[in-house]
């Protein structure tokens, strides 16, 4: 199984249960925002198309009671109905109604303008602005409303019917202005309100919407949740701009249609104002008292939602650093709880790894706290009984060293009175006291005052005393020459490390070969090492002689006496450098065999 730390597991579970309340939290807030942000957004667009309802119909609530009280002003009808025979008197007419006209726009709004053509061919107006023509009696909008013979509201236009102006956007009422007499047509009253600024003055914001009049005879039919739409000059597209003209609403004309579903006004359930949507828009619309028009915003859906999925991505965002901090904080308090763990866990490898140096610092109170102490408490005991075993160790060292150089001395005595034996059997007196003398200088310099540890100058005296004894045997067959560098004269080495290689030089090399042989002992520096040789031209031995007795040196081993002063010193070294001492032995039959110690430089005193 897949191993999981404390500090995971504690993490997973906090994150768990920090998380979820937070997304909760999130998602709560998100329903609530999203629903009051929806909400206030169709508040906000039922409102401002109201709002624009109301002043459209307050102003042309107005325009329509002025242009009744001018069609049935008795001065007015009198004027129409005159004949003018001069323009002087036409002239003074059109001063008398002007002034009548003015008088008038005391009482209406200014974007309200009023204006009389009469069939006598009177023109009048309250407005500054110039007539565009002096005959009027052939345009459309004339003969609407002398044929109709009742007032008629026309739609939005963007110019003026009878003056030169540049402003835009009118919506005109006309009545016509009857002889109570014989019922004749006088002239008309022409009201034309000018409501740019009204349409303009807009707060839908940039929602890429667009501003609908539809008017009481346009032709719309619903079937099957398709809108066909019969006279499409009936619908007027307001845009920012201005007035969409009818060839750019049809270019659209699948918008109009779709946005027209929720105006079926002809019916009976159909309610002044209201909101609703279809498959790809949302229509706000208000409609008309003045003129039961229909005024309508629609938008598309992805722009009636834009600022709700602008809401969800800032709430997605803030889900996600508040789940970032509910982390955040979920591992910090994970951590706080594992860090002592893992640093008890720590000092535990480091024990292990045998540190005992360490103190773990605790300041808790908690079980963690005691565990610490406690912990503290052991290594100091471990490290106690460690300082013991090496003191007994060191102890159990040092007499096994004092074994060992006492098992060499006798060795050597005995080869040494063996010796002076044969040399006074063979009546060589002077000889063997010569040896004798010889023999107490090797014993005096090799008892050193009990020490157990010489210079290297004074392991070389040794060496020479040893093979002055051994000349007295071997005047004839043995040869020696001994080098020793200055600076290592004062290093600190076992004694009896050399001598038993330079007797195993004798018995096991030289002795053997008859024309005799040459010693060559040597104590210099190789780079930080510094190196024992002692090397012969004796009789050697085989290449799997020489590999089993660097074997039997490896593992301490003796397996026959040849090897015994080999081992012995082999063994001492060890024990007193350690690993940082090594032997070798290289040798090749009739050729000869040479020992070298490599020691390093760092583990010698002085």
């Amino acid at each position: 199984m897949k191993r999981i730390s404390i500090r995971d597991k504690l993490l997973k579970n906090f994150s768990l249960f920090s998380l979820i309340p937070v997304i909760l939290f999130c998602i709560v807030m998100l329903i609530y925002v999203a629903a009051n942000i929806q909400s206030k957004r169709k508040e906000t667009i039922c409102s401002e198309v109201e709002n624009l309802g109301a002043q459209l119909d307050k102003v042309l609530q107005q325009a329509s009671q002025i242009g009744q009280t001018v069609a049935a002003d008795r001065i007015v009808s009198r004027e129409l109905s005159r004949t003018f025979s001069t323009d002087k008197e036409r002239y003074e007419s059109e001063i008398l109604l002007n002034s009548e006209l003015l008088g008038f726009s005391r009482y209406i709004d200014g974007d309200v303008k009023v204006y009389i053509v009469g069939e006598n061919g009177g023109l009048y107006k309250n407005s500054p602005y110039s007539f565009a023509k002096g005959n009027y009696f052939t345009e459309p909008w004339y003969e609407t409303i002398t044929e109709l013979n009742m007032p008629h509201w026309f739609e939005l236009h963007s110019n003026s019917y009878l003056v030169n102006t540049l402003e835009e956007e009118f919506i005109s009422l006309g009545i016509p202005i009857m002889d109570e007499g014989n019922k004749r047509v006088l002239g008309c009253v022409m009201v034309e309100i000018q409501v740019y600024d009204i349409l303009r003055n807009t707060n839908f914001g940039d929602d890429q919407g667009n501003l609908y009049l539809f008017y009481p005879d346009t032709n719309i039919r619903i079937q099957n949740d398709e809108v066909e739409l019969y006279d499409d000059d009936k619908i007027t597209l307001i845009a920012n701009t201005g007035i969409i003209e009818n060839d750019a609403v049809m270019q659209a004309k699948h918008k109009v249609l779709e946005a027209t579903k929720l105006l079926t006004y002809w019916q009976k359930d159909f309610k002044v104002q209201g909101f609703g949507a279809t498959a790809r828009f949302v229509t706000a619309y208000d409609q008309l008292i003045a003129t039961d028009w229909i005024l309508a915003y629609s938008m598309p859906k992805k722009n009636y939602y834009q600022v709700l999925i602008v809401v969800l991505v800032i709430s997605v965002m803030v889900t996600l650093v508040l789940a970032f901090f509910a982390f955040y904080i979920s591992y910090r308090v994970a951590g706080s709880i594992t860090k002592p763990i893992l640093a008890l866990k720590e000092n535990v490898e480091k024990v292990q790894e045998g540190n005992f140096e360490i103190a773990v610092p605790w300041e808790g109170t908690d079980e963690i706290g005691d565990l610490g102490k406690q912990f503290n408490q052991m290594v100091v005991e471990i490290r106690n009984l460690m300082e013991r075993i090496q003191w007994e160790h060191e102890r159990q060292r040092h007499y096994e060293l004092l074994l060992l150089q006492a098992q060499i001395n006798p060795h050597f005595l005995y080869n040494t009175l063996d010796s002076l034996m044969w040399l006074i059997r063979m009546g060589k007196q002077g000889d063997a006291t010569d040896m004798l003398e010889a023999l107490t200088r090797f014993f005096k310099t090799g008892l050193n005052k009990g020490r157990e540890l010489i210079t290297i100058e004074q392991e070389i005296s040794n060496v020479e005393s040893y093979l002055t004894i051994q000349l007295m045997r071997y005047k004839k067959k043995l040869t020696f020459s001994i080098h020793l560098d200055d600076e290592l004269r004062n290093y600190i080495v076992p004694k009896l490390i050399l001598q038993p290689l330079v007797e195993n030089s004798i018995y096991h090399g030289i002795k053997g070969k008859e024309e005799g042989g040459h010693i060559y002992i040597s104590c210099r520096k190789e780079g930080k090492n510094v190196v024992l040789c002692v090397a012969d031209t004796g009789v050697g031995m085989e290449e799997e002689r020489c590999l089993k007795i660097q074997d039997q040196l490896a593992e301490g081993m003796v397996e026959d006496l040849d090897t015994y002063g080999l081992t012995n010193v082999n063994e001492r070294l060890l024990l007193y450098f350690q690993k940082a001492c090594t032997m070798h032995i290289f040798s090749k039959k009739d050729e000869g065999t040479r020992i070298t110690i490599r020691i390093g430089e760092a583990c010698f005193r002085v």
